[in-house]
């Protein structure tokens, strides 16, 4: 059973259409615990149940819902980010953080006038990965041995810039590793070039952004991003 919540009570939540209503103050309340502690213990519960959760289908979630995707525009942006954990994750795992992160949050509070009716209804992506619903937000994982693995199709919007406008353009590559204070190795970074020009040559080097140079609250792909290994991603394109 978890060690920092009540698994029970959670567990009968998730059955509700609505469960994020009542859980997503917990989740904030926790996570500042463990920010505060310094415990990422605290973190790794809520994500392996969530994960857990998805993968026995105990989470209510929508059979249907809004067509997100037809507001899908041509490619002309790249959006590079890093996962901020260890090397490794699976894409059941980085599907339960980001419907916690990113769907349950905008779900609770939908900030576009068109969209306050969602509050309260049961989420939907309309993303899915071997008949199930999918819920990260990244087109491409770059894995630390400098392989590419697939998440979202082109024609699939990621929730992943902060900025919807940016999301219907952009494809987002995400880094399979924590390089908030770090810089990934050359090998890595030719290998996100080459993925750019053989998938994506529209896109111009002036179109490539890091998360933070979108949305500049936060820090991904890192605290060196701007001053160290975009410009020598740029150089390599």
């Amino acid at each position: 059973m978890a060690k920092y919540f009540d698994e029970e009570k959670w567990i009968k939540i998730l059955k509700q259409p609505d469960w994020y209503l009542e859980i997503i103050d917990e989740i904030r309340s926790l996570r500042e615990l463990a920010n505060k502690n310094k415990n990422p213990e605290i973190i790794e519960e809520i994500y392996q149940f969530f994960e857990k959760q998805l993968e026995d289908n105990k989470i209510a979630l929508a059979k249907e819902g809004p067509n997100w995707d037809k507001e899908r525009k041509p490619i002309d942006t790249i959006v590079i980010h890093h996962t901020s954990l260890p090397p490794g994750i699976t894409w059941q795992r980085l599907s339960a953080i980001q419907l916690i992160n990113i769907y349950a949050t905008y779900y609770a509070n939908p900030y576009y006038e068109e969209e306050k009716h969602l509050k309260g209804k049961p989420i939907y992506s309309g993303h899915f990965r071997n008949g199930k619903q999918v819920f990260y937000t990244y087109h491409w994982l770059i894995r630390m041995d400098g392989s590419w693995e697939r998440l979202l199709n082109d024609d699939e919007i990621g929730w992943q810039a902060g900025n919807w406008e940016i999301n219907c353009r952009s494809i987002a590559i995400c880094l399979d590793n924590d390089f908030e204070n770090s810089s990934p190795p050359d090998f890595l970074l030719e290998s996100i070039a080459k993925l750019i020009k053989e998938k994506y040559p529209q896109v111009k080097p002036e179109r490539i952004f890091g998360h933070l140079e979108i949305k500049p609250k936060i820090t991904c792909p890192g605290n060196k991003f701007l001053t160290d290994w975009k410009p020598k991603l740029i150089e390599l394109l």
